[in-house]
């Protein structure tokens, strides 16, 4: 039977992040992973930010696998035929220290293990934990002292990280849950990555040599849903990926391929994906439960972190899961020298967290759930009226300025009733953002 100073159960970033430091630091570390091999399974738009993934692995640029630096990001409200745009570009974020990359999970993550493998991590491959093992209590069941494996082999340990990913299975298990979240508390989102020559990709999004480019789009691809979807630049391929609300995609009764398939087909994506070939298909739920669903981060002998755990703030989420790997890592060290994996002890976890720069925002948008159902047609709303507005504003014909001022307040009126549309923008300043 195997004993190790640690158990981190999930081998994406925030998982490999955690093992990866805690190896660093001479602890053993067994790092587990249900897939064939880490990112076979893990999926997202496709961004990493520079500056945070840093405060972990310096000049990671130099040997991770990266797509492209990215330099260029626009806003696309769709409707059926035309497109408000808005966006930035800065040359500056081509070098060093760059800004955000484009990545691939399968890459990503497969490299990132490996860096924990390197400082003497064991990653277990196609190793499913389904339990704990605990410590036997007279009357109740002890601390958590490892895990139990599907194929009923177990694994000892001082303390267990969870980086179980969306579904909290384990967090469940280990009391950490304070709430189940509902499904209006998640969204499901598809990729498909196509492939298409780098020539034509930079001739396509107006980029030069590695550059890179994202796209995130509003409106007309999840219809009624509330819904984003998005485009990134990798080398020689495209991630596109849209999705909406759990619940709403089930009520509206809409179907991810379907969504999909009208994301290829609107005359401006199409344009930039024609003659592309599918190379991959897959789909991912995203935990937004945010501050309100948080679950317990810590008790005796445990950890949760990364998914598992909703660090999860508007579009930032890989960075974020990585930190919370980072932080957990640090408080068990911490606790290995003391001898003492306590609650009481592992609550410098929470401190750590609470004090961290994302927590802060994760609590502001603790109101986007309610938004977001109370006013379920806001992306429709805003991506139409853009696009109408915009269409009369820049048609050229025979009125005069104040009969042009008249045709575009008669489009906001013909829209809903003008209180509402206050009421909209109001909610959307608060809580409205791109994908």
């Amino acid at each position: 039977m195997e004993s190790y100073d640690a158990i981190v159960v999930g081998a994406g970033p925030a998982g490999s992040t955690a093992a990866l430091t805690l190896a660093r630091n001479g602890l053993s570390v067994a790092l587990l992973e249900r897939g064939q091999f880490p990112g076979c399974k893990n999926v997202f738009g496709g961004t990493i930010y520079a500056q945070p993934v840093s405060e972990i692995l310096p000049a990671f640029w130099e040997t991770a696998p990266l797509e492209r630096p990215v330099v260029t990001e626009e806003l696309w409200f769709l409707h059926t035929d035309s497109a408000v745009r808005v966006g930035f570009g800065s040359l500056r974020f081509a070098r060093q220290p760059y800004n955000k990359f484009t990545v691939l999970r399968s890459r990503f993550d497969r490299w990132l293990a490996g860096e924990a493998s390197k400082a003497g991590a064991v990653l277990h491959l196609k190793a499913h934990a389904r339990d704990f093992v605990f410590d036997k209590g007279l009357f109740t069941r002890g601390p958590v002292q490892g895990v139990k494996l599907d194929n009923g082999e177990i694994l000892l340990s001082n303390v267990v990280i969870i980086a179980e990913g969306v579904l909290p299975f384990l967090t469940a298990k280990a009391g950490l849950l304070t709430k189940v979240p509902p499904a209006y508390a998640y969204t499901l989102y598809v990729k498909e990555v196509l492939s298409l020559p780098k020539e034509k990709i930079n001739d396509r999004l107006q980029l030069e040599n590695d550059e890179g480019a994202i796209i995130g789009i509003v409106g007309f691809p999840t219809s009624t849903a509330i819904g984003k979807a998005g485009l990134w630049t990798n080398r020689d391929t495209l991630s596109l990926v849209v999705g909406a609300y759990l619940n709403q995609m089930a009520s509206h009764g809409l179907s991810p391929y379907l969504l999909l398939k009208r994301l290829k087909e609107h005359p401006f994506v199409k344009r930039i994906i024609e003659g592309a070939e599918p190379v991959e298909y897959q789909a991912h739920m995203i935990p937004k439960g945010g501050y309100t669903f948080l679950p317990k981060l810590y008790g005796d002998n445990v950890l949760v972190v990364g998914d598992a755990a909703l660090m999860i703030s508007g579009r930032r989420g890989t960075d974020l899961a990585m930190l919370s790997g980072k932080y957990a890592a640090e408080t068990v060290i911490q606790a290995k020298a003391k001898g003492d994996f306590s609650a009481k002890m592992l609550a410098n976890y929470a401190l750590k967290i609470n004090r961290a720069f994302f927590m802060e925002d994760i609590k502001a948008r603790r109101g986007d759930l309610q938004y977001y159902q109370n006013r379920s047609d806001a992306d429709y709303l805003i991506s139409s009226t853009l696009n109408e507005l915009a269409s009369e504003f820049f048609t050229v014909d025979l009125l005069n300025e104040k009969e042009k001022r008249e045709r575009l307040t008669g489009i906001l009126r013909s829209k809903q009733f003008p209180l509402k549309t206050l009421g909209d923008l109001w909610a959307a300043l608060r809580h409205w953002e791109a994908l």
